[in-house]
């Protein structure tokens, strides 16, 4: 059987300026601090997969900086957007490595031992809320009509079901009705890993575990009905997959470094 390691990373909100901080966190040394820390502490991976909000300022230097840190996996890294991504500067900078042109969906879909693993793209542009949108899911039903493996996983940004937090809720995911009776319906779909929400969340839909994934820098706070940030060391998600079983855990920094401003 296929044994795979897959690491996930999201919410890296990069700025141009390498000292920027976002809410009192250094996003890209907290970035840089992740990847240290997981090459140091952890085994190889075969893939590892960006789940949006590559950057904050969507500048094509903050880009080129996400490249640099993540240069050790460039071989193997697979992205989708996230709100505060922009498609065709993304393009411009990973290259080949996202198919398609300009602002067109970003989407991967790579096969490996029993499972095929598919990015959803729930950008829209201008705005903090997701949707799949009704061509989108054209594509999703067809990979997954056309899908040879017994086990699919999903990647999106937006969580495709609510994370029990009034004002992340709020910013989710507009078409999640539709996309949730698709994973019903889809019992094959055995897991989706999104970010967006800054921290870790655990749910289902039907048989399907749902995992949203700790930014890599600035961590939220799910209480309250207005946005709170949360006093909490910056991490990641490893996925390990033996044929056709999976196991995921959160992997944080082992001391918290930065304390967020809540003003």
């Amino acid at each position: 059987m296929t044994k795979l390691r897959i690491l996930q990373l999201t919410d890296l909100h990069v700025f141009a300026e390498p000292n920027t901080r976002l809410k009192g966190i250094p996003t890209r040394e907290c970035l840089q601090d992740v990847v240290a820390w997981v090459q140091q502490q952890q085994a190889e991976f075969d893939h590892v997969i960006v789940t949006g909000d590559h950057t904050h300022d969507e500048r094509p230097e903050s880009y080129a900086a996400v490249q640099q840190i993540l240069a050790p996996w460039a071989d193997r890294l697979w992205q989708i957007p996230g709100n505060h991504d922009d498609r065709a500067v993304l393009r411009s900078v990973f290259g080949e490595r996202i198919a398609g042109a300009a602002d067109a969906r970003v989407n991967f879909s790579f096969r490996s031992g029993d499972w095929l693993f598919l990015g959803l793209d729930s950008h829209l542009p201008g705005q903090v809320p997701g949707a799949i949108g009704p061509e989108q899911m054209e594509w999703l039903t067809a990979q997954l009509a056309a899908a040879d493996k017994p086990c699919v996983a999903l990647f999106v940004h937006h969580p495709p079901m609510n994370v029990g937090s009034e004002w992340m809720d709020a910013i989710g995911l507009q078409d999640r009705t539709r996309l949730q009776q698709v994973i019903r319906d889809t019992p094959k779909i055995r897991f989706v890993c999104c970010g967006h929400v800054h921290h870790e969340f655990t749910g289902a839909i039907g048989q399907t575990q749902v995992f949203s994934t700790p930014a890599t820098g600035l961590q939220f706070d799910p209480a309250g009905a207005v946005p709170n940030f949360a006093t909490a060391a910056p991490g990641c998600r490893v996925v390990e997959i033996d044929g056709p079983q999976f196991s995921t855990y959160v992997v944080r920094l082992p001391e918290i470094r930065y304390t967020p401003n809540n003003e």
